[in-house]
């Protein structure tokens, strides 16, 4: 069976993508009819084309994206650790079914043995290991913030603009102004920090929050304002590592962000503005008004094991091998201490 990469980055990754999806790959012009499938990076703007191809063809269109472990530093300076594939939609698109939502039913079903489970969540925690690891700030008490109790302190989490993961989780970009206005409101007397995404950090990105737009606030709302004004409110551009921050807060306010599933593991209590990967199985408190009716109520424990288990890939380049969860976490360490030295 053959497969049809329609991309230079998935071409990047050939070997990568025959060994997780059983296909030979090639170029959609070279097996020309004779494809199987068509290959492309989950329902992003750049996996237009690719989409198209499947449509045009009438063949089966397979999304492959960035696993949750996936590098050091973003960019694509160094190949991912980890991908996923999805033959039906993609995890952070919850306009419709996805192998993701499947692997979590069949988890509710028939859980993974529970110790498994846990010893993995206290390894991803130990370690404080994330999507991306190029942190140098490993401790909250660095920022010097002004509470020093984790009950008054709230993270709102900001992503980049034009992120797929927003539209599909039924948001917006003028929802990012409304999760902190509520936050703000609901939490008087805490301080909010905006975590600042890691690509806005290196300028690879824009995000929705900076001090213009903090500013442009401060002159339109004046519980923004106040809050400002009594230093409660601030960007955290400092490459603090996430868990340090989750771990240091009480509540986290997010959109469609890989941190607020995080803060879950971290123990916060998580409020979804969209309607992320892991909101609708009872454990988020939502606050966005569409309900996905494919979901129900699910233990963090099935969550976990859908995403870290059975929907991700871990993987060796040099040669190109699949290896485990714990080989993953092992093979993350190694670049971030090559990457310090």
């Amino acid at each position: 069976m053959k497969i049809g990469l329609a991309t230079s980055g998935l071409w990047q990754l050939k070997e990568a993508i025959e060994l997780i999806s059983g296909y030979e790959a090639g170029r959609p012009g070279l097996f020309g009819w004779s494809l199987d499938a068509i290959a492309g990076w989950g329902h992003k703007p750049t996996a237009a084309r690719a989409r198209k191809i499947a449509a045009k063809r009438g063949l089966p269109y397979l999304a492959f994206e960035d696993g949750f472990l996936r590098s050091v530093r973003p960019g694509n300076d160094e190949k991912p650790l980890s991908l996923v594939l999805d033959k039906s939609g993609i995890y952070y698109d919850a306009r419709q079914p996805s192998d993701l939502e499947r692997h979590i039913h069949q988890q509710i079903a028939k859980p993974t043995s529970h110790n498994r489970v846990h010893e993995a969540i206290n390894l991803l925690r130990s370690k404080h290991l994330s999507k991306y690891n190029s942190f140098t700030v490993s401790d909250i008490s660095d920022l010097q913030l002004r509470s020093a109790d984790r009950q008054d302190r709230v993270v709102v989490v900001d992503q980049t603009v034009g992120d797929a993961s927003i539209p599909g989780a039924f948001a917006e970009e003028q929802t990012f102004l409304l999760m902190l206005q509520t936050a703000i409101r609901e939490n008087p007397e805490a301080e909010i920090l905006i975590k600042v995404h890691p690509e806005t950090m290196i300028g690879r990105k824009a995000g929705h929050f900076t001090p213009e737009t903090l500013h442009s606030i401060e002159q339109t709302d004046p519980v923004c304002a106040r809050a400002l004004k009594e230093n409660r409110l601030r960007l955290t551009p400092e490459p603090i590592n996430p868990w340090a921050l989750l771990e240091g807060c009480s509540k986290v306010y997010c959109v469609s962000s890989q941190l607020g599933f995080e803060a879950l593991l971290a123990g916060c209590e998580v409020h979804t503005f969209g309607v992320p990967f892991y909101a609708g199985w009872g454990l988020t408190q939502e606050r966005n008004t569409k309900k996905v009716n494919r979901r129900e109520p699910a233990s963090l424990e099935a969550l976990f094991a859908a995403v870290y288990f059975d929907y991700s890939h871990y993987l060796e380049h040099d040669p190109v091998r699949e290896i485990s969860f714990a080989e993953a976490v092992d093979h993350l360490e190694a670049r971030i201490r090559n990457a310090d030295s």
